[in-house]
């Protein structure tokens, strides 16, 4: 299905200020990415300024961020570490299709709090309530595991760092491939040593 011109300016946005920054691409860049006549007012048929389009492909993102989550397992477990390890694996999967929203906001870091809140909020507050419903239903009490919200503190700092870590030097740490990183973490989590 073919691209809207909305949809091709909202991609070539995204693109660009990743690279770029939101101060360092113009009107004219984002219109000659999205195939647009460079300098012809194009984009202004389809946005009333450069904050407006940034702010739109924030929200699609967002969006498709919580698309992604929706797919995550849910439901009462028989193996608790199993499932913990399979939620794990989705984790690293859904860091790395958000990837272009946490690269926007890396970038653009202080520039529309408003926004950055929201997608913290929805991101990572609401992420951490549900997760923490899970492991409350899920594991026996042991250490830890009275604090729920702040077990998922230290696993999404270990999930982030990971995903980090592979972005950065392109590769795990220590080449281990997510699946043996999830194991491994949710052992720690579950108690589940050996």
């Amino acid at each position: 299905m073919p691209s809207t011109t909305r949809e091709r300016i909202l991609d070539a946005a995204l693109e660009l200020i990743q690279q770029h920054g939101f101060g360092g691409t113009t009107v004219t860049d984002i219109e000659e990415l999205a195939g647009l006549s460079p300098g012809s007012g194009s984009f202004y048929r389809h946005f009333r300024s450069k904050e407006e389009v940034f702010r739109e492909v924030l929200e699609r993102e967002l969006a498709r961020a919580q698309r992604y989550r929706e797919d995550f397992e849910r439901g009462p477990a028989a193996d608790p570490r199993e499932a913990l390890t399979r939620r794990l694996v989705q984790q690293l999967d859904y860091l790395t299709r958000v990837r272009p929203l946490i690269n926007l906001l890396a970038r653009e870091h202080g520039r529309f709090p408003d926004l950055t809140r929201r997608i913290r909020s929805v991101l990572v507050d609401q992420g951490i309530a549900e997760e923490a419903g899970h492991l409350t239903r899920d594991l026996p009490s042991g250490p830890g595991h009275d604090d729920p919200h702040a077990l998922l503190a230290v696993v999404v700092s270990a999930l982030t760092g990971y995903q980090l870590s592979r972005d950065f030097f392109g590769r795990p740490p220590a080449d281990v491939a997510p699946d043996r990183f999830a194991a491994a973490l949710a052992a720690l989590v579950t108690g589940h040593h050996g």
